[in-house]
């Protein structure tokens, strides 16, 4: 996603954020909080889907894209990002695409990972996907692994 359709995918679920303090929900005039303290609280999970050595990224985000689709009819929460990551530099000063990440927003962890992993499996994603939380403090995930969930493993 370019930095510009990032800050207006952002900007728009501020904006969503702020409108759900509409009529009906009143503010004391001594209240000096944000809008941010005044709704819901905002979780934060990101998916690492691995990518095959030589691969490349597709063009049109078709698979970010049919996941922020599938999240917002399921309202099971809001993809607001997505890129790739680099692994270490080789021997040679190069460095290769390791991870498309996705980023998502939520009110609810739960039901996000499940809806997640339903669609992620539907997605066809790669062995070694994982979907990254935090749950009591702790950083957490779920790894997909030979057609199979592990849930709640510590994350590094």
């Amino acid at each position: 996603m370019s930095t510009r359709l990032a800050c207006q995918s952002l900007m728009h679920y501020m904006a969503n954020e702020a409108g759900k303090m509409g009529a009906g929900n009143t503010v004391d005039a001594t209240d000096h909080g944000t809008v941010f303290d005044r709704t819901s609280q905002t979780l934060f999970v990101y998916v690492k889907i691995p990518l095959k050595a030589h691969a490349r990224p597709d063009p049109f985000h078709l698979r970010e894209n049919e996941l922020a689709r599938l999240m917002q009819e399921a309202q099971a929460g809001d993809v607001i990002g997505w890129g790739q990551s680099l692994g270490d530099i080789d021997q040679h000063a190069s460095q290769r695409l390791v991870y498309q990440r996705i980023d998502i927003t939520t009110a609810d962890i739960a039901v996000t990972r499940a809806t997640l992993r339903t669609m992620l499996e539907m997605l066809v994603v790669p062995s070694g996907t994982e979907i990254h939380y935090s749950q009591a403090g702790r950083m957490m995930m779920d790894v997909y692994a030979r057609g199979h969930w592990q849930l709640d493993q510590p994350s590094a």
